[in-house]
């Protein structure tokens, strides 16, 4: 086991995600506080905090069908969020759990930054995933492939140079 470097991307698949491009809308969870909302805003995404949209105190299953309906990736210290069975990916506008919610909340700034300059402009190309940040900056992912309904699962690691690690089982 250990972490691999990935290869740069091809032409091809930078192509093929350039047609997934879609800017994201997010829905920034009670869990966060308003601020994160107000972060997004100010660097020009389309977000909204969770009580401004009368979300305040309702149950987890509320927000994410809000999330869903309103085609917004919610971004989240809730972990319960990642329960497959509770939260299906099928049904998943795509979730993103940030660091912090220990208290720690070092990580939190850096996670932000990195996840929503990756998928804030791609929006089509993270729909169904969901994607728990560590404090260590590692993303633990999961999404649903579409042509086997089978939930893929992979961590990936980001290096000071923008290289890309993935956690190989079999290295």
């Amino acid at each position: 086991m250990g972490w691999k470097l990935l290869p740069p991307t091809t032409e091809e698949q930078s192509r093929e995600f350039s047609r997934l491009r879609q800017k994201a809308r997010f829905l920034v969870d009670e869990s966060l506080g308003h601020a994160v909302a107000e972060v997004l805003r100010e660097d020009g995404w389309n977000a909204v905090y969770a009580t401004d949209v009368g979300l305040g105190g309702r149950s987890d299953e509320d927000v994410l069908a809000h999330a869903w309906r309103e085609n917004r990736v919610l971004i989240t210290h809730d972990r319960d969020f990642l329960d497959d069975r509770r939260f299906p990916p099928h049904r998943n506008p795509g979730i993103i759990v940030l660091p912090g919610a220990s208290g720690a909340g070092t990580g939190l700034g850096n996670a932000l930054r990195r996840v929503v300059s990756i998928i804030g402009p791609s929006r089509k190309a993270f729909r169904s995933f969901k994607i728990e940040i560590a404090e260590d900056g590692t993303w633990n992912i999961s999404n649903m492939t579409r042509s086997k309904d089978v939930v893929r699962r992979w961590r990936l690691s980001f290096g000071r140079n923008g290289e890309i690690y993935e956690w190989d089982e079999g290295a």
